[in-house]
């Protein structure tokens, strides 16, 4: 892979973890586009919605003029330019702790590489294709000469936020390979902590960042495509959402960014649980 010269960074980009090295399993993001003249808002917005600040900011000159922000398990992506077609058919960004070992985890439930390796200013990256179709690019963070950490800065709500979480819906039947898949893909373990008062009919699972419902009843097939999930103790409260028509017992609401998400009550039974360890440890995982 060529190297790519690092560039100077304004004080506005800054990364908490520069170095994903230090990452005690992958980081899965769900992806918004956006253009980069709305970017300060959408950060002030998933800031609201999770209670948490943004830990990343910064350019990716190679591709474009995009520029990042990272707010809890959101990545926005910003440009003044139209995105290409791949760009917008990639479901996820995964920060990797190691791009040649999440290659050789993908490996072995046989994705695809469609774009190799190769180096850009956050360190180097790859896009993949999951078996079951989704499309990953996989970042590998690496710090730029001079660059520091820097703790993000806490803001308070005066609320409390809400967990987003990335979803993933499939039949009973496929539910679970699909986690299996996951856990392998990832090189986590299905959070067995997880405590759900699903309806009935539903499997749930987390793998990660990653929420896994198995059912087959209609109100959950037609939202197949959803692909975010809030779980939240007063999820009629949250910030800047806008209710969309849905059977009954089944909340959707349109986010300020146009992303529709799958609210989850916590209050009900869903209850909040560190993300799962990486395969082999004892410790806390992804955040």
């Amino acid at each position: 892979m060529p190297t790519v010269p690092a560039a100077a960074l304004p004080d506005r980009w800054f990364r908490t973890t520069p170095d994903s090295a230090l990452l005690p399993g992958p980081r899965l993001l769900a992806r918004s586009l956006i253009h980069v003249s709305v970017l300060d808002e959408r950060i002030r917005s998933y800031e609201r919605l999770t209670g948490t600040p943004a830990d990343l900011r910064m350019p990716i000159p190679d591709f474009g003029g995009l520029e990042l922000a990272a707010v809890g398990n959101m990545l926005l992506i910003a440009s003044a330019r139209p995105f290409t077609d791949i760009q917008r058919r990639t479901a996820y960004s995964v920060i990797v702790p190691s791009l040649d070992g999440a290659l050789g985890r993908l490996d072995q439930v046989g994705a695809t590489v469609l774009e190799p390796p190769e180096r850009i200013l956050p360190g180097a990256r790859a896009r993949v294709r999951f078996p079951d179709g989704a499309i990953a690019e996989l970042v590998e963070h690496r710090p730029n000469p001079g660059e520091q950490p820097r703790p993000p800065e806490l803001r308070r709500s005066g609320r409390p936020g809400a967990r987003l979480l990335l979803r993933k819906a499939v039949s009973r039947s496929m539910f679970a390979s699909l986690v299996r898949l996951y856990e392998t893909a990832l090189g986590l373990d299905r959070d067995t902590r997880l405590q759900a008062d699903a309806p009935d009919g539903i499997e749930l699972a987390t793998v990660g960042n990653l929420l896994v419902v198995g059912a087959d009843g209609p109100e959950f097939t037609r939202a197949s495509d959803v692909r975010l999930a809030l779980v939240a103790s007063t999820p009629r409260d949250i910030p800047g959402a806008r209710p969309l028509g849905a059977p009954a017992g089944h909340r959707l609401v349109r986010l300020e960014d146009g992303s529709v998400a799958e609210v989850w009550d916590s209050a009900a039974g869903f209850h909040e649980t560190p993300a799962a360890s990486p395969r082999g440890t004892t410790g806390t995982g992804a955040a």
